[in-house]
C-alpha cells in the first residue's frame, strides 16, 4: 500500500473469560472510570492523548521495523525538478521547490505507527513541516472543509479533515529517525498523520489541494474499496 497499514493489537482481560466475582467486578468499575478520566483528559489537551503500542508488538520485519506496501512505485525523487503544489480553495497558491520547502519552518514529532494489517512501530521520529503551516501560507479559504493529497504516482490519493490537518503533529516529513526518506518510504515527503491508521499516511506526496465537500466527505483509494475514511485508531 502507499501508504502502511495498521492496527494495535487488542489486549483481552484474562479474567473476563471465566465466571464473574467481585474482584474483577472492582477492577471493571476502576478500568471504566480511568476511561472516563483519560476522555475528559482528552478535552484539555486538545485530544493529544493517543494509543500506545503494546511492547510485545514488533513490526513484521523484527525490532521494530517497517513492512513496505506500495501500490504503484513512486517516481525517483530529483530534487531539481520536484515540486510541491498548494492549491485549491486557497487565496495564495503555492509551488515549492524541495529546497524551499526545507528552508520552512520545521518540527520534529515522536509518535508511534499503526499499520490496520496488525503491526506497529514504537517511537518513530518524523520531522517536517506542519500542515497547518502550509494551509496558513496558502490562506484556505473559509470554504474548505477538507485537504486532499495526491501521490507521484499518479494513483494514490487521501485526504484529511480540517480539523485533522490543524493538529500540531500533522505533518508533510521529509525525514524520519535522523534520515532522509528512504525511497520506499516515500521520499521525499509523505504525511504524517498520527492517531490514524497508516492507510492515511500517503507516499510521495506532490499536490496538497483545499475542497469543500459534502457529509460524504472525500474517497481516496482504499476509501473506494471499502475503508473508512475516518481512519482514528480507536
Amino acid at each position: 500500500m502507499n501508504g502502511e497499514q495498521g492496527q494495535p493489537m487488542a489486549e483481552t482481560d484474562a479474567a473476563g473469560r471465566g465466571e464473574s466475582s467481585g474482584t474483577e467486578k472492582h477492577i471493571g468499575r476502576r478500568a471504566f472510570i480511568g476511561l472516563i478520566v483519560a476522555g475528559i483528559a482528552a478535552l484539555f489537551v486538545g485530544k493529544e492523548i493517543l494509543p500506545r503500542i503494546p511492547t510485545s508488538i514488533k513490526g513484521s520485519v523484527g525490532g521494530g521495523e517497517f513492512r513496505i506496501n506500495t501500490i504503484v512505485p513512486g517516481e525517483d525523487f530529483d530534487p531539481n525538478t520536484w515540486r510541491l503544489t498548494v492549491d485549491g480553495l486557497v487565496r495564495n497558491p503555492l509551488t515549492l521547490t524541495f529546497a524551499e520547502f526545507t528552508d520552512l519552518p520545521q518540527v520534529e514529532r515522536t509518535r508511534d505507527f499503526y499499520c490496520v494489517e496488525g503491526w506497529g512501530v514504537p517511537e518513530v521520529k518524523w520531522k517536517g513541516v506542519t500542515v497547518r503551516e502550509l494551509m496558513e501560507r496558502a490562506d484556505i479559504d473559509p470554504l474548505a472543509t477538507h485537504l486532499v493529497f495526491d501521490s507521484n504516482d499518479g494513483v494514490y490519493t487521501e485526504s484529511v479533515t480540517l480539523e485533522e490537518a490543524l493538529r500540531p503533529d500533522t505533518l508533510l516529513a521529509h525525514e524520519m529517525n535522523g534520515a532522509p526518506l528512504e525511497p520506499g518510504m516515500g521520499q521525499p515527503l509523505r504525511l504524517v498523520l498520527p492517531g490514524s491508521y497508516a492507510y492515511k499516511n500517503i507516499k510521495w506526496v506532490v499536490r496538497m489541494e483545499a475542497v469543500a465537500l459534502g457529509p460524504e466527505g472525500y474517497k481516496g483509494y482504499w476509501e473506494q474499496r471499502g475503508y473508512p475514511a475516518d481512519a482514528t485508531i480507536g
